[in-house]
Formats: C-alpha cells, sequence, structure tokens
C-alpha cells in the first residue's frame, strides 16, 4: 500500500461519516416535515423532532458512515464501491431502522405508519439505497472525490 500523509488519510475516513451525517439528517428532515408535519400533524412534534433528526438522523448517519469508513475505506473503489455503499445504507437504514421505526411508528402513530404501511416501508429502502449510493460515489470515484474537495471536504 502507498504511503498516504495522515492528514488526508484522516479526512478519507472522516468523509463517509460526515456525509452519512449530512444526508441522513436531510433525508429525516424530509420526512420530518412530510410524514410527521404536513400529512400526519397530531402528536407532540417535539418527540417527532428528537425522533427523527436527532435519533435516527444524526444517530444512523454516523453509523452508517463510520461502517463505510471501517469496510470500504481502502478496499474498494469506483462502481464496487458505490454498490458496497449502496447495500451498507440500504440494511442499516433501509432494514433494521426503517423496520424498526414502523413497529414504533405503530404504537405511537406519529407518522401515519399504519395508514400508509407499503408507502412508510419503501420510501425508507429506496432513499437509503440511494444515499449511500451518493455517498459511495462522492467518496470513491474521481468525480466525487473532486466536486468534495472543491467545496472543502
Amino acid at each position: 500500500m502507498e504511503y498516504i500523509p495522515k492528514h488526508l488519510y484522516k479526512k478519507q475516513l472522516l468523509r463517509p461519516i460526515k456525509l452519512g451525517i449530512l444526508f441522513s439528517v436531510l433525508g429525516e428532515a424530509v420526512i420530518f416535515l412530510v410524514w410527521g408535519v404536513f400529512l400526519y400533524p397530531e402528536g407532540n412534534i417535539i418527540h417527532k423532532f428528537l425522533w427523527t433528526i436527532v435519533l435516527c438522523g444524526l444517530g444512523m448517519g454516523a453509523t452508517v458512515g463510520s461502517v463505510i469508513s471501517w469496510w470500504v475505506e481502502g478496499k474498494y473503489w469506483g462502481q464496487p464501491a458505490i454498490v458496497a455503499c449502496g447495500l451498507i445504507s440500504f440494511v442499516i437504514l433501509g432494514l433494521f431502522c426503517n423496520l424498526l421505526c414502523f413497529q414504533l411508528d405503530m404504537n405511537f402513530i406519529y407518522f401515519g405508519g399504519a395508514g400508509a404501511p407499503v408507502l412508510f416501508i419503501a420510501n425508507g429502502m429506496v432513499a437509503s439505497a440511494f444515499g449511500g449510493a451518493l455517498i459511495g460515489w462522492l467518496n470513491f470515484t474521481y468525480r466525487g472525490i473532486k466536486i468534495l474537495e472543491k467545496y472543502g471536504w
């Protein structure tokens, strides 16, 4: 393996975590606004915000980014890395987190999981796979890294 300066290697390892948090928080903000505020306004808005943005957005975004840094960084590049990132995100967010949130929503009835279960679950699965693939493209392709570097990432 070629020598990579320590500051650049640290940057490579932190990028997936930062992007995982960013995309997860943005995705959860959309879910919060669409499902939690506009479509199903009943329930405590503070609890909905804490659930979506803080617990799911920050927590699961950091988890996905950490697993990508641990499992993909230095092992895959290009298309295989994009697929790996999409699968990691899909499994962690789309399956585990989404199904857990669906079960919790059946009790709390904050986001309409009982009223539209297929849409609730499919929305999370598609968005998580797309977000993971986007993280992979940004982190593990020359064009993606060029875009990140341009904006100081």
